[in-house]
C-alpha cells in the first residue's frame, strides 16, 4: 500500500467534498445546511446574496486549499509546504475536537442543542475536516 497515494486521495476527497457542499449552498441549495446549524438559515434569510457570495468565496478557498498541496508532487515549494503543515494541523485540531464534542453531545455527556447540527458535527463535517487534515499531514510527512 502506497501511503503517499492513499493519504493524497483522502485529503483530496475530503477537501473536495467540503468544497462541493459549500458551492451548492452558495447557489441557494439548502439540503444538508441544517447539519451545519440552524443559524445558517437565519443568516441566509437575513443577509441574502451577501451570505451566498461569501459561501462561494469560501468554496473557492476550500477547493484551493484542498488541491494546492497536490503541487508538492512536482514542486519543492517550501512556503506552500509550511502553509500546508499549518493548515493540516488546524484541520486536525478543529476536526478532532469538534468530532469528539459532537459525539459527547449525542451521548448526552455535553448539553444537547440542536440534533441535526450535532449529527453533522459528529458524522459529517468535522470528521471530514479531521480526515482532510490527517491525510494532508501524512502526505507531507511521506513526501519524497
Amino acid at each position: 500500500m502506497n501511503t503517499k497515494k492513499v493519504s493524497c486521495t483522502v485529503f483530496l476527497i475530503a477537501g473536495t467534498l467540503h468544497s462541493i457542499a459549500t458551492f451548492y449552498w452558495s447557489f441557494g441549495g439548502e439540503i444538508g445546511l441544517l447539519t451545519v446549524g440552524q443559524w445558517t438559515l437565519g443568516m441566509k434569510e437575513r443577509y441574502g446574496y451577501t451570505v451566498l457570495a461569501g459561501l462561494f468565496v469560501l468554496g473557492l478557498f476550500k477547493l484551493a486549499a484542498a488541491w494546492m498541496p497536490f503541487i508538492l508532487y512536482n514542486n519543492d515549494n517550501k512556503l506552500l509546504e509550511i502553509i500546508s503543515y499549518v493548515g493540516g494541523g488546524i484541520l486536525v485540531i478543529h476536526g478532532g475536537v469538534n468530532t469528539v464534542a459532537g459525539w459527547l453531545k449525542i451521548l448526552g455527556v455535553l448539553p444537547r442543542q440542536y440534533a441535526l447540527s450535532e449529527i453533522g458535527q459528529a458524522f459529517i463535517w468535522d470528521p471530514l475536516f479531521l480526515l482532510w487534515g490527517a491525510g494532508l499531514i501524512v502526505f507531507l510527512v511521506n513526501r519524497e
